[in-house]
């Protein structure tokens, strides 16, 4: 796969005395998704893309960027810019990779990279800056998951190295994107409503036990949530809500997805009869 991705130079990387100032939706950035060695990729709008006819298909080509966050990592009074970028080169891969740009005589200059993978194996969530650190939370596949569906969420704290780079800080830590919680009603009860706040782009999950042939109804208070059924099931689903038929004596797990980039609070509604 050969790429010509023209330099764009545009005023806002000349002469700049704040990293603030840069425009890293419409810059150029020198991305390792293609290939052994860095290669150009110019962004406009915060994306490139590409296609090229091949003998017998197309080949695919789309790297945009994910997100600018601002901090200062070297502890000189002045910010550093860290972008996360995700690169797409004509399979079911999503490859991620942030950069860190520090201001050098009005120029934003490469001082590190992030290395992220594809998607549940090592892709890169998000980045911010905490007391002079680097912290990246990134996708873990968990004992279960697969590519498509990261189940534990990564956080590892960096520091700035002297010569550049990052240095790991610490041992990292790891969460459950869907943390579960055992559903048990009051006496003489088969329903129960549960208010919950979910993190943006994660879930929760929640388990009940019935027997077979009865009905598991769930329900959310906002459609910027979604709902699922995890164990198989004779599923009808309606607006911000599920009915399901079950088939066996056991546990089901109810899943919400907080669909959202921000906290979401949800009100869940579950009911077994």
């Amino acid at each position: 796969m050969v790429f010509f991705v023209g330099l764009m130079l545009t005023s806002s990387v000349i002469g700049q005395s704040d990293i603030h100032s840069i425009d890293f939706k419409n810059f150029t950035y020198p991305a390792m998704c293609i290939g052994a060695k860095p290669s150009n990729i110019t962004v406009k709008d915060g994306e490139f893309s590409q296609e090229k006819q091949e003998d017998g298909y197309i080949d695919r080509f789309y790297f945009n960027v994910l997100g600018v966050a601002y901090g200062d990592l070297n502890r000189d009074q002045n910010d550093e810019a860290i972008i996360l970028t995700s690169c797409n080169t004509g399979g079911t891969g999503n490859f991620s990779e942030g950069f860190v740009y520090t201001l050098k005589s009005g120029k934003p200059a490469l001082t590190a990279r992030i290395a992220g993978g594809d998607r549940a194996y090592g892709g890169l969530r998000s980045t911010r800056v905490e007391g002079g650190f680097l912290v990246v939370e990134s996708n873990d596949v968990g004992p279960e998951g697969g590519a498509c569906c990261p189940q534990v969420i990564v956080t590892t704290k960096y520091r700035l190295g002297t010569k550049g780079g990052i240095l790991k800080v610490g041992k990292e830590t790891r969460r459950d994107i869907y943390p579960s919680e055992r559903v048990a009603f009051a006496a003489g009860t088969s329903e129960k409503t549960i208010r919950v706040t979910i993190p943006g782009d994660e879930g929760k999950r929640f388990v009940v036990g019935a027997r077979a042939n009865q009905t598991l109804t769930a329900s959310v208070d906002t459609d910027k949530a979604s709902l699922r059924l995890i164990e198989d099931a004779d599923i009808k689903t309606g607006t911000n809500s599920l009915s399901a038929r079950l088939p066996a004596n056991g546990n089901y797990t109810v899943e919400v997805q907080n669909d959202a980039d921000v906290p979401l609070t949800v009100t869940v509604t579950i009911r077994i009869n």
